[in-house]
């Protein structure tokens, strides 16, 4: 066995982190004509991207309605 200290969580997602994005100059360039802050727009769409698959996941996690009571016979169950 080996005495190296076991990383922290924060510490094997350290590069994840630091490495950069590389964005289509193209779609830049489009971004800026219709903002003066792309960085803004793209944070923006990440977080409603992110937000929107969270609440899918919660979705599929929600219980089955039940089924409506059927009513006596007589109303419309003839």
């Amino acid at each position: 066995m080996t005495d190296e200290p076991i990383p922290t969580s924060e510490e094997l997602d350290e590069p994840l982190l630091r490495k950069p994005v590389v964005i289509d100059p193209a779609l830049l360039a489009e971004l800026a004509e219709v903002s003066g802050d792309p960085e803004q727009i793209i944070d923006t769409a990440i977080r409603q991207w992110l937000h929107r698959r969270a609440t899918k996941e919660a979705d599929r996690s929600r219980p089955l309605a039940m089924n409506p009571v059927v009513p006596p016979r007589g109303e419309w169950n003839d």
